[in-house]
């Protein structure tokens, strides 16, 4: 749901179509066939990873059936890691600077993958974490309170299933509404509810069963490899009060916030 305010395009990454969310930026098949090298010294290059991820959204029908991913596919968040650093390597201009911002468990993937950014030539700027969740996540007040519930629908995917399989059936007016009743702060841009409608379905909300599973599993004890490359990794913690879920209600904070990056 915390996917920022957002232009969607499927490509092609790895052999795979994905749906990607990028910030402010059109991330066009002209966008992604730029050549490397005749860009100009000033070229940026900004890439945003969300919460929202590999089959976060449903596929269209006609990309359901091409590459090796389909819509009933579970993806781990190991998986979702190789494929942020797949769609770097194989789409992104090596332009002279690279800004990688992360929120949430997107901060953990942006680190993860930041080493073999930097080694496959990239000249990474500065990587800043959103509110980040890399550690002891189990153990947050959210955690206590879902693990069980989580643990439970991931490990009993039939019930998941019976559970939430008439929301497939439900008109897009529906769910919209049913939306809007849980987003209802005067500042909440209708992007927002847009983005929040994709999670209305059966394998969407599967997979967000499963993702958040793994990552009480994995995200435990600090990562060592989360260490590596200090001297570009910052990290921007709320000062604010504001929701974890910032673009909901305080985009215009965050946004303030953010911008001192590019300075």
């Amino acid at each position: 749901m915390t996917s920022i305010l957002r232009k969607v395009e499927w490509v092609r990454v790895a052999g795979k179509w994905t749906k990607m969310s990028v910030m402010g930026s059109d991330i066009s098949d002209e966008m992604l066939n730029i050549p490397s090298k005749n860009q100009g010294e000033n070229r940026v290059v900004i890439l945003m990873i969300p919460v929202s991820s590999l089959n976060h959204v449903r596929m269209p029908d006609h990309l359901n059936s091409d590459g090796e991913h389909r819509n009933h596919d579970r993806i781990s968040l190991e998986e979702q890691v190789s494929h942020k650093l797949s769609f770097v390597k194989e789409h992104l201009p090596r332009g002279k600077q690279l800004y990688i911002l992360g929120h949430s468990i997107g901060s953990y993937m942006m680190l993860r993958i930041l080493p073999d950014v930097i080694k496959e030539g990239f000249h990474v700027e500065k990587a800043v974490g959103l509110f980040p969740t890399i550690v002891h996540m189990a153990t947050s007040p959210n955690g206590q309170k879902l693990q069980r519930t989580l643990a439970t629908l991931n490990h009993h995917d039939w019930l998941t299933k019976s559970i939430c399989w008439w929301v497939d059936y439900l008109p897009a007016a529906i769910k919209k509404f049913l939306v809007g009743l849980n987003l209802r702060h005067p500042n909440t841009p209708p992007e927002i509810v847009d983005a929040a409608v994709e999670l209305v379905h059966m394998d969407v909300f599967r997979n967000i069963v499963h993702m958040s599973n793994d990552e009480l599993d994995i995200v435990l004890d600090l990562d060592e490899r989360l260490l590596k490359n200090q001297e570009v990794a910052q990290v921007t913690l709320d000062e604010h009060d504001c929701e974890h879920a910032f673009v909901i209600s305080e985009g215009d904070v965050m946004a303030k916030n953010i911008v001192k990056y590019f300075d």
